[in-house]
């Protein structure tokens, strides 16, 4: 087994094992995009690649967050051939090397779960990826209010509330088809941050990418806020913690779970499930 950095010549076998593990990341109807996730990912974050016999077989990536000695893991995949041959092990302690705090979304691989647990990260929440239909989100509460702005805003910010500089991955959300930065205000006061864009699939719809709300935002009011100006009069896929407490009132509205990761990090306060609507790749 060789563990090397990824290059962008490599992108097409990790969409190649992407797609084998059913995480396809390519737009269906926009063939020309390629794979604007592997690229960015390439370019921002620490990538390896496993190879066997010259044949890459997985691939990792991992990014700092706030603090040079804190790490997310943001992808760990393998070709299902080689699954129980080491390829994951091999990869992700390089990805993680010089990080005393580390964090990741898991998915439903038990094999994988595992393999994080050994690694010092404990499951601590579920990620919930919930489907809300066009137009069930409501009108605006009173004196809350969306408007458009950029990625210099946005970054600003998440970065006072968060502690964590997102400019690189917002201008990544920006560059995607149909994208939308917005701030929510709640009388007159920015409570909260997001970007949305076009889902991959037309039909599906739109995606939140990420938000961040501020210390003082009210959980339920601005997250529906934040929620339905990223869905417009659309669907809207949106990734939303399993604590958070607009997860209920979205279920009541007919919002359904399409799907779950879990969070699992060293310790549970590296990521508030209330305060962030996390990208399950960037955090």
């Amino acid at each position: 087994m060789n563990v090397r950095p990824g290059r962008s010549a490599d992108i097409p076998t990790m969409a190649a094992i992407l797609a084998a593990n059913r995480e396809p990341m390519d737009w269906p109807d926009q063939p020309a995009l390629g794979w604007p996730y592997l690229e960015h990912l390439v370019a921002r974050a620490r990538t390896n690649v496993a190879e066997v016999g010259g044949e890459v077989v997985g691939f990792g990536g991992s990014v700092v967050v706030g603090r040079d000695d804190v790490r997310f893991l943001t992808d760990l995949y393998v070709a299902p051939a080689s699954h129980g041959q080491g390829a994951g092990r091999s990869l992700l302690a390089p990805l993680l090397d010089g990080s005393v705090e580390r964090m990741t979304f898991s998915s439903r691989n038990q094999r994988a779960l595992g393999l994080y647990i050994r690694a010092g990260m404990r499951p601590w929440w579920p990620l919930l990826y919930l489907e809300i239909p066009a137009g069930v989100l409501g009108a605006a509460n009173p004196g809350v209010v969306a408007r458009p702005t950029d990625v210099e805003e946005t970054a600003r910010w998440s970065r006072a509330w968060t502690g964590i500089d997102r400019s690189v991955d917002f201008a990544h959300y920006a560059s995607l088809p149909e994208a939308s930065g917005y701030v929510i205000e709640d009388g007159g006061a920015v409570v909260a941050v997001g970007w949305a864009r076009r889902e991959r699939k037309r039909t599906d719809g739109r995606w939140l990418d990420h938000a961040s709300l501020a210390p003082e935002a009210t959980p339920v009011r601005i997250g529906l806020a934040l929620l339905r100006a990223a869905a417009g009069n659309e669907r809207l896929l949106a990734p939303v913690p399993g604590p958070h407490p607009v997860v209920a009132p979205l279920l009541d509205r007919g919002a359904r779970i399409r799907d779950r990761d879990q969070f699992c990090a060293t310790e549970p306060s590296l990521a508030d499930p209330v305060r962030l609507f996390p990208n399950p790749g960037f955090l």
